[in-house]
């Protein structure tokens, strides 16, 4: 996980500076008072035993529409998808025996962002999103029964992003952030009563993530000529 984000961080720098060489020669176009964003990160889970040793993180879409109503400071309103699976491997499954389970979280979101500029090309965002969400459990066994599980909570996110912006309406950065829920997995969530090897105790903590990837920014106005 850290590697990645290494690498991630070490990409984003190289970028910058190549960027920045050749700032004197561009007419970047400030983040306007209309911004779409939406971003592809890679969940960490963080929360309970089980879920840190059993769940792989697939996917933590988001999209959000944004507007600045004093210099630098957004609001915004969004969805976000998250989306994560069971490892059979850590589960010791069977071929014939596989639980092909899987956590879908879905939910809208209002978020709080301050942009501060560093260069004309490059800004840091500090952002923090809070919402509404649904955990929605499903496996062979759900299938079987006829119904998936659901519960509703919510769900706050506090987010670092880092912005390289171009002379176009685009701009592209690396993000970081930390989601937290009022909800927890159980074994019910995907339809079993308990799992080899787990005791109750290893279930106890809320879906926490750790998100790490990268977005992008479309301004509603275009540059300046």
């Amino acid at each position: 996980m850290f590697k990645i984000a290494v690498v991630c961080i070490l990409i984003l720098t190289t970028s910058f500076f190549s960027f920045s060489q050749k700032e004197e020669n561009l007419d970047i176009q400030p983040l306007s008072n209309y911004l779409i964003k939406t971003n592809f990160r890679l969940p960490f889970t963080r929360s309970n035993e089980f879920l840190k040793n059993v769940s792989n993180g697939v996917v933590d879409l988001q999209g959000s529409f944004n507007y600045s109503f004093i210099k630098n400071v957004y609001v915004g309103l969004g969805y976000r998808y998250a989306y994560f699976k069971l490892s059979e491997r850590e589960l010791n499954s069977a071929v014939q025996n596989q639980l092909k389970g899987k956590i879908e979280q879905k939910g809208v979101y209002g978020e709080l962002s301050y942009f501060y500029d560093v260069y004309e090309n490059f800004s840091i965002e500090a952002n923090f999103q809070v919402g509404m969400e649904n955990t929605i459990g499903n496996s062979v066994i759900c299938i079987a029964n006829g119904s998936r599980t659901s519960k509703k909570g919510i769900f706050y996110a506090p987010n670092l992003n880092f912005y390289l912006k171009t002379e176009e309406v685009f701009s592209f950065f690396f993000s970081v952030g930390y989601n937290f829920s009022n909800t927890n997995f159980t074994p019910e969530t995907v339809c079993v009563e308990s799992f080899t090897n787990f005791i109750q105790e290893d279930y106890q903590g809320n879906y926490r993530h750790l998100n790490v990837g990268f977005g992008i920014g479309i301004s509603l106005i275009k540059p300046r000529p």
